[in-house]
């Protein structure tokens, strides 16, 4: 697997892998291609560095958005991480596991020693997160705001 910096032309690999990740779990997604163009589009203009797409053998089926330059709701300048997606038939290769890792080398990189993600309640993602030393610390409505503290 090789993980490299995504570019604007990894739009329709983004859709794919992003459509594919949320199959099971579309209550938290975009739901038009429209949207999910803009969001990507988004993540790249929010921290053009800090998106990364994971391939195997050339294809992609993975990517992470983290942003370096996010101000937390809470006052504070935390390293982001926006989104993780895998493909669904790629999932548990540790693929995501890698993603993470690299988004966390970036933030560490960029001085933040304060890394936070919003997951949905009902997202399996979650126990992924606390895997990694993700701690639940606050709740919004159907959102929970998790955080790590790198050393």
């Amino acid at each position: 697997m090789d993980i490299r910096r995504a570019r604007e032309k990894d739009i329709g690999e983004f859709i794919k892998i992003y459509k594919s990740a949320y199959k099971r779990i579309g209550k938290y997604s975009y739901k038009k291609e429209k949207m999910i163009k803009w969001y990507y589009r988004w993540l790249l203009r929010r921290d053009e560095n800090g998106v990364f797409i994971a391939e195997v053998n050339g294809k992609a089926v993975g990517f992470i958005a983290c942003d370096a330059n996010w101000q937390s709701f809470f006052d504070e300048k935390v390293g982001e991480i926006h989104e993780v997606a895998v493909m669904e038939e790629y999932k548990n290769r540790g693929i995501g596991k890698k993603l993470m890792e690299e988004a966390e080398k970036y933030l560490k990189e960029k001085g933040h020693k304060t890394i936070e993600l919003w997951v949905g309640e009902e997202n399996p993602a979650k126990r992924f997160y606390e895997k990694l030393g993700y701690e639940a610390k606050d709740k919004f409505g159907e959102w929970i705001r998790m955080v790590k503290y790198l050393r």
